[in-house]
């Protein structure tokens, strides 16, 4: 055999060894969870405020049903729990429209938010209430109109969070403990595109929709606000937002030691927010690794994370 065919068989054999160990490590990190602690100054007011932020369920089905990191949550105690968008998977609508897998968020959300009616009235317990961010996959629910049953999933997405009187931050915003607001921006046509592809996507966020939507929060409050898309966060600087939730890059999914997380679901390589908290001008960013997997099912040195924020 010749010099070139023994360099082509040892460099095939590396290449599947190194594919057995992501796929062996990925399968064992994909089923743990990670608490994320993160520290923000309040330098507004002196409201304090214990958040827990969960992003990128994707159908998502951890042991005992999800009973265990439902319990997992309540026990941190938060004030609020946030849910950032991506709970669903869009693409297993559009490939297995009659795939159950979706259910999963449904029974999380419902099993959720029954537990929090349980402690509610518990001087134990702080929790005040659950809101839901749009990421983009309830986005392309939410967009493809020409498809009844993407529809139909979409709208029973929209009745499970209102049944349970899980709020919907769609564009809007909420006062939740007088010099404390949370907001959420939905923004998808142009803003996400599919692997390297970046025909027709905006460099910038349309300064007219964040007029019409945020115009009207107070300066002396300190404004949170959950956007799914860290790459536009820096938008967001003169419009008064001091904290900034975001997901979608999932840490990056590989992420190697001395070269960081290596790219996005969609990608992108070397994302600039994969994941953790950043500083840009006067307002923080917290981005979190995501909870699920999408279609790539890879995580490496990137473990599921739920994200303790601490206001105070």
């Amino acid at each position: 055999m010749s010099f070139l065919g023994n360099k082509l068989i040892i460099f095939i054999l590396m290449f599947f060894t190194l594919y057995i160990i992501i796929y062996i490590i990925s399968k064992i990190e994909c089923k743990l969870c990670k608490i994320s602690t993160f520290n923000v100054k309040n330098t507004k007011n002196q409201d304090k405020l214990k958040l827990i932020f969960i992003s990128d369920f994707h159908n998502k089905k951890f042991k005992n049903d999800n009973n265990d990191i439902i319990n997992r949550i309540i026990d941190l105690n938060p004030d609020y729990i946030l849910l950032g968008g991506d709970f669903v998977d869009f693409s297993t609508f559009q490939s297995k429209i009659d795939n159950v897998k979706y259910k999963n968020t449904f029974t999380f959300l419902n099993k959720l938010a029954e537990k929090y009616n349980e402690i509610k009235e518990s001087k134990n317990y702080n929790l005040k209430g659950i809101f839901f961010g749009f990421g983009n996959h309830e986005l392309r629910l939410k967009t493809r109109t020409d498809n009844n049953n993407l529809i139909r999933i979409y709208d029973e997405l929209i009745d499970t969070l209102k049944a349970n009187d899980i709020k919907i931050l769609d564009n809007n915003s909420f006062d939740i403990s007088g010099g404390i607001s949370i907001s959420g921006l939905s923004l998808f046509e142009g803003y996400y595109n599919s692997f390297f592809e970046k025909k027709n996507m905006l460099e910038h966020i349309d300064y007219n929709i964040l007029k019409k939507s945020f115009s009207e929060l107070k300066d002396t409050d300190f404004n949170i606000i959950l956007f799914h898309k860290p790459d536009y966060c820096e938008d967001l600087i003169d419009f008064g937002f001091d904290l900034v939730l975001s997901g979608h890059n999932h840490g990056g999914l590989i992420n190697f030691p001395f070269i960081g997380p290596i790219f996005s679901p969609d990608l992108k390589l070397f994302p600039k927010y994969n994941c953790g908290q950043y500083n840009y001008k006067n307002i923080k960013i917290i981005v979190s690794s995501g909870i699920g997997e999408h279609f790539i099912k890879i995580r490496v040195n990137n473990i599921p994370e739920i994200c303790v924020i601490n206001i105070d």
